[in-house]
């Protein structure tokens, strides 16, 4: 899993060096629709073997006041404090501060890593910009997306900002739902997003769903956590036990590749799952179109090569894979410019 550690490569990845980080980017606590304090919150997902959790309450109840032993504080405070307090204590677990936020007409969305928050709903995309610009640290990543979704404008200035897709969200009490076809969509719009996967909890019950985020960093720690976001080197897993990516002509997921360099893309996908059989890997491209299949491959490990002639038309490639027990895994893409 690696070991946690307090300075990551400033370099950029260490290909040789490769730790492979769960947890769950998207949830709720006693301060806003669900339960347990987040420090609570933060013991069970641990407990339950998660590397990272970000909090993620909805905003509007962030300005509330709310009794931290002998002092008045708002929520907002308390969640950061209760996540200093944690990250201090635990060297091996990751907290990160994010909140939940909802946008007209496009959906709700979770601003991550925030150095402070705002209440009320996004009615403006560029008015969010502007914050986002203001704040310095936040990224933002689509919650449960609908058809609404598909409404978003697209602009390379919120390129800047908007880097994960929930493709898979959910934990008990609620469904659990795919959502595949807006991933793709916003793909083909020129969105440059990374694909996650979120339990959205809101009782008790973090990381006990195998539905999770998987990351590829050096260093478990905030800084390479949100790196890893912002790079799109993440992939939407239901299997704890996957460890996934892949890169076309050397470049790694996440990275984009220059359409009048190659006549030819030759791919190389890594999957291994120490628990689960890996049965089909799709190659899928714009319109989320299989471009190639590999079937009936029944192990738990696998190095796979394919070369492909280069398409002028796609402008994304993505791995699926296929696990026992009807689990889906999805990579982030690779951009072809």
């Amino acid at each position: 899993m690696g070991k946690k550690k307090r300075r990551p490569n400033p370099l950029g990845l260490d290909f040789n060096n490769l730790n492979f980080f769960y947890g769950i980017p998207h949830c709720h606590t006693i301060l806003s629709t669900g339960r347990g304090t987040p420090y609570e919150a933060l013991e069970y997902g641990k407990r339950q073997g998660l590397n990272f959790m970000i909090i993620t309450d909805h905003n509007g109840y962030l300005y509330d006041n709310i009794l931290d032993k002998e002092t008045v504080i708002t929520k907002w405070r308390f969640l950061i404090r209760s996540i200093e307090k944690f990250n201090k204590k635990n060297e091996d677990f990751v907290a990160i501060p994010g909140f939940e936020t909802r946008s007209e007409p496009f959906g709700d969305l979770n601003i991550l890593n925030p150095k402070t928050y705002f209440t009320g709903i996004v009615n403006n995309i560029n008015s969010l910009l502007l914050w986002l610009i203001a704040d310095g640290s936040a990224i933002v990543s689509i919650n449960h997306p609908h058809k609404s979704i598909e409404k978003l404008p697209i602009s390379p200035y919120l390129n800047e900002y908007l880097k994960t897709i929930e493709v898979g969200n959910g934990s008990p009490p609620h469904k659990y739902s795919r959502h595949d076809k807006y991933y793709y969509n916003l793909l083909d719009k020129g969105f440059k997003l990374g694909a996650i996967n979120s339990e959205d909890n809101h009782r008790i019950n973090f990381g006990e769903s195998e539905n999770l985020t998987g990351l590829i960093a050096n260093n478990l720690d905030t800084i390479s956590i949100i790196d890893a976001f912002k790079k799109h080197r993440t992939y939407a897993t239901e299997s704890r036990t996957l460890k996934l990516y892949f890169t076309i002509n050397s470049v790694f997921m996440g990275e984009s590749i220059d359409r009048n360099s190659f006549d030819e893309l030759n791919f190389y996908v890594y999957a291994e799952d120490s628990k689960r059989i890996i049965n089909t890997i799709q190659i899928i491209s714009n319109g989320g179109k299989v471009i190639h299949e590999i079937c009936d491959i029944n192990l738990k490990k696998i190095k796979y090569m394919y070369q492909l002639k280069l398409n002028k038309f796609n402008s994304w490639y993505i791995i699926k894979v296929f696990l026992d027990d009807k689990k889906e895994a999805l990579s982030s893409p690779i951009f072809i410019k």
